[in-house]
């Protein structure tokens, strides 16, 4: 038997939710349409990829929802995918000059 959650978790857990729904789409309204693709495009390859091991026997979700599953991680991480996130408009390799 599991015990219910407080309700004012609960909303909490909610409101968070639909916060990181919200950052994931503005981040997706800010790429260009060529980005959107390319970016959903290495998401599923990796994810799928990742997938690949016989021990994984878990369905794969549809695109959209690996992008977006995408999007939320690049969003939480400082240091990296600073073009996912928003903040660098062109790749350069970690620790070049600029």
């Amino acid at each position: 038997m599991t015990a219910a959650l407080p309700p004012e978790l609960v909303t909490y857990l909610v409101a968070r939710a639909q916060q990181r729904e919200q950052a994931i789409d503005a981040r997706l309204a800010e790429l260009t349409p060529r980005e959107r693709s390319l970016v959903r495009d290495a998401a599923v390859m990796g994810y799928v990829q990742g997938r690949m091991d016989e021990r994984a026997r878990a369905e794969t979700p549809k695109d959209t929802a690996i992008l977006r599953m995408v999007i939320d991680a690049a969003l939480l991480e400082e240091r990296r995918y600073a073009i996912l996130r928003g903040v660098a408009h062109q790749y350069a390799e970690p620790g070049a000059e600029s």
